[in-house]
């Protein structure tokens, strides 16, 4: 009965909050330049770091910040990230703290205490016919 009565009473399409008591933060618009030539604004709040480049919301190309003058502003963004550190591999990090030498000494002893406690088993391969 409940689901009957809610039916075309656009339940969730419409927020039910009032903008009573909300302040709204201080903005301003920003210009930025692709190397066509294209120029777009995009709003940031007041006193933020602003990025110098900008991915275009309609063609998707990376556009510098242009300063007070219309000029871009040149030189690199110190607000961006930093480069990911390359992935550094299981081997890499095993001959940062061993030798070949090493590793050579080590897989020996542990073949002689596999073979001696019964859990490496090398009985040779048999051809099947």
């Amino acid at each position: 009965m409940n689901n009957k009565r809610l039916r075309g009473t656009r339940l969730g399409s419409i927020s039910s909050e009032s903008e009573e008591g909300v302040e709204f933060v201080e903005r301003h618009s920003v210009t930025f330049r692709t190397e066509d030539g294209e120029e777009f604004s995009v709003n940031f709040m007041v006193g933020v770091d602003l990025p110098y480049d900008w991915q275009s919301p309609r063609t998707s190309k990376v556009g510098r910040r242009l300063d007070s003058k219309g000029k871009p502003i040149v030189g690199d963004d110190p607000n961006a990230p930093s480069p990911a550190a390359p992935a550094v591999t299981h081997w890499e990090q095993l001959m940062k703290r061993r030798t070949i030498e090493e590793l050579e000494v080590i897989l020996k002893d542990r073949i002689i205490e596999m073979r001696a406690s019964g859990q490496l088993n090398l009985m040779p391969l048999q051809k099947s016919a």
